[in-house]
């Protein structure tokens, strides 16, 4: 089919919540809301290693074709080759971590009860403050515009809030701190002392900005994008981390062989030997 294409709508919101959401390159998305005190967080950590995996490659690639087209090695075409299919899977691969990320949220977000997100743009970033992360790495620009369309599937509106000053504020104490952000992802309120998360902290004034109140987070939900998805790294209530049992010691024959204490085995449970 060729022309202009609508996106079709699926859903229907389930209520008429709002969600507030910042951008960023180590959390790809901070997310509170106006009605609950849980709190949201996509990691982006995944996307920086990739890209990073692939910027190697392609050095690798390129250095090796000049080095041969320089000194008159026909070969350098194949390299040459190499170097175009690295360059294009770097692209894909990111494109392919932050399409995952916006459907998993926008997903979650129908799921519990959102007609409206109003998403931070970070107006003048990439003049005020230039950088390999926020030129080549961060896509927000595709992200919101991404977003805005996997979002319109599920009948949400998103608008678009100048975040301009988000970071520095003090979402607990309405005031603007110049070393609020002690760290990357750690924002201590020098009045009140009360530490909150800089990128959740951030989306709670961008929920200022347009009119609502968030109540202050008490739990953070927070995941990582994969290659195979969503993956969640906040651990289920009641659920500890248990120490792996230890198989005891065969007294029958051909069990294993043993060193000390410790038992190397010689067979595998779904191989045979």
């Amino acid at each position: 089919m060729r022309g202009v294409h609508d996106k079709i709508q699926i859903e229907n919101p389930k209520g008429g919540n709002k969600a507030f959401i910042d951008i960023g390159l180590n959390n790809l998305f901070a997310v509170v809301f106006n009605h609950t005190d849980v709190a949201m967080l996509i990691k982006g950590s995944t996307v920086k290693a990739e890209y990073y995996w692939w910027k190697r490659e392609i050095g690798t690639y390129q250095a090796i074709r000049d080095w041969l087209r320089n000194h008159g090695f026909e070969s350098w075409k194949k390299y040459h080759a190499f170097y175009l299919h690295a360059v294009f899977k770097r692209r894909e691969r990111l494109r392919h971590y932050y399409r995952t990320a916006i459907r998993f949220l926008a997903k979650t977000l129908w799921q519990i009860g959102i007609d409206e997100v109003f998403i931070g743009y970070p107006y003048l970033v990439s003049q005020d403050n230039g950088n390999e992360f926020n030129t080549n790495i961060w896509w927000y620009t595709k992200v919101i515009n991404w977003l805005g369309e996997v979002l319109q599937e599920y009948g949400i509106k998103l608008h678009v809030v100048n975040e301009y000053g988000t970071s520095k504020q003090c979402s607990i104490c309405n005031a603007e701190h110049e070393n609020g952000r002690v760290k990357r992802e750690l924002y201590i309120c020098p009045v009140t002392g009360i530490k909150i998360n800089a990128d959740i902290n951030a989306a709670r004034n961008i929920a200022k900005k347009v009119g609502y109140k968030t109540p202050t987070p008490k739990k953070i939900l927070t995941y990582i994008v994969t290659t195979n998805g969503i993956k969640p790294i906040t651990p289920k209530e009641g659920v500890t981390p248990e120490t792996p049992k230890i198989k005891p010691r065969p007294t029958e024959r051909g069990g294993g062989h043993t060193m000390g204490n410790a038992q190397i085995p010689t067979r595998i449970e779904g191989f045979s030997t």
